[in-house]
């Protein structure tokens, strides 16, 4: 389905149209809303659900200039308005989680709860990032090789898959994001929250245990064996606590 969001012809998919209860998705760095078709075909059928590509990414059309995350954030809340949703559950994955940070701290008044999977929250200092945006420049050529896990665990969330496989554009857009701290704002959080993570998450290291330390209604859940894409790979294990947190 599409949608005109300010202008921007946005892909996205709604799921059990006719529930009252929804939860809106949002995915993660480099993906798309068909990463989590398969967690949506195990989440309650008494919810609407409704998956969203973000701009400059899968079908929906990129934002003009180069966006940050309050960009991305105000237009998820315009997307929200043009599907008239008035209370909902946000859930972002990873960059995802990131937007729906931001959206809980500036428009609670829209949302019933958060669920952040394994969000992009808690950023190095500046100078350490600056660092790791110019070793994953130098780091594209050595991709093909296997061993460029070990760089992953070095570099974090701001990996040379990231960046390589990115479009101009997207670059553009990681080069900020990765800049765009929430840890000082955190306690302000009102929304009742779930952080679910995995335990051998390299790409986002857990700091769900510092998370919930700040985001006060916080609750950590913790998925063992899963790593960063826990939607792709432990689809049953993430929708059995995303279905506990939604009937809740």
């Amino acid at each position: 389905m599409q949608i005109l969001v300010d202008g921007v012809k946005t892909n996205y998919l709604d799921i059990n149209p006719d529930q009252e209860k929804t939860i809106v998705i949002l995915h993660g760095w480099g993906s798309s809303l068909t990463y989590w078709i398969p967690v949506s075909k195990l989440l309650s059928q008494n919810h609407r659900i409704i998956l969203v590509d973000l701009p400059g990414f899968g079908l929906t059309s990129p934002i003009d200039d180069t966006p940050d995350i309050p960009e991305y954030t105000g237009f998820i809340r315009k997307f929200a308005q043009e599907l008239k949703l008035e209370k909902f559950i946000l859930a972002g994955h990873s960059f995802g989680g990131q937007i729906a940070l931001d959206y809980a701290l500036k428009f609670p008044q829209d949302l019933i709860s958060i669920i952040l999977i394994a969000p992009a929250a808690i950023w190095e200092d500046s100078r350490i990032i600056d660092l790791k945006v110019r070793v994953a420049d130098k780091l594209k050529p050595l991709l093909a090789d296997p061993s460029h896990v070990l760089m992953e665990q070095l570099l974090g969330w701001y990996t040379p898959d990231d960046y390589a496989n990115s479009n101009e554009y997207q670059k553009k857009v990681l080069k900020k994001i990765v800049k765009y701290n929430l840890e000082p704002k955190l306690k302000n959080i009102t929304v009742s929250t779930d952080i679910i993570w995995g335990n051998i998450d390299f790409v986002i290291p857990n700091t769900g245990d510092h998370l919930v330390k700040i985001i006060p209604n916080s609750k950590l859940h913790i998925i063992p064996g899963a790593n960063h894409l826990i939607n792709l790979t432990h689809p049953e294990k993430l929708s059995s606590i995303m279905n506990k947190i939604l009937g809740s």
